[in-house]
């Protein structure tokens, strides 16, 4: 009986000392550097981020990577680019740059690698149709008279 008079007491006196809680507002302050984070994190998300991705390119798979270049390939590419440099900057002087009115791009059908162009005049002006046989893909560009 004695040890509960104790136990009473103490209980007693531990209320005595027991003030209001103090607490602090709850700050949420984002990691990510895209959504607000700092952008020193940004390093280590990324670095954690691709130690997690269990996906790999199924054509850079194991040690066989394929470096290789091919020059025809890279010299047909840039063919193609020179050509179509060309015709633009036909077309642009002919319709609308200094030899205006000359005689430039002529109608009929030019074909080119994979591609078929052909140069028409018609009633709103001159159609340029582009057909690219490798893609299925047409286009067709209408330069207006002016």
């Amino acid at each position: 009986m004695r040890h509960v008079k104790i136990l009473a007491g103490l209980l007693v006196a531990s209320l005595f000392f027991i003030t209001q809680a103090q607490g602090q507002d709850f700050v949420y302050t984002p990691k990510n550097p895209a959504f607000g984070g700092s952008y020193v994190n940004y390093q280590w998300m990324l670095n954690s981020a691709n130690a997690q991705n269990k996906l790999t390119d199924q054509s850079q798979s194991g040690y066989s990577r394929d470096y290789s270049y091919d020059p025809f390939e890279n010299f047909e590419r840039d063919l193609q680019r020179r050509f179509f440099s060309e015709l633009s900057s036909q077309v642009m002087n002919t319709y609308f740059g200094e030899e205006m009115g000359r005689d430039g791009l002529e109608d009929g059908s030019y074909e080119f690698g994979n591609y078929r162009i052909d140069v028409s005049s018609g009633q709103q002006g001159v159609n340029i149709r582009i057909q690219d046989f490798q893609k299925g893909s047409e286009t067709t560009i209408t330069l207006p008279y002016y």
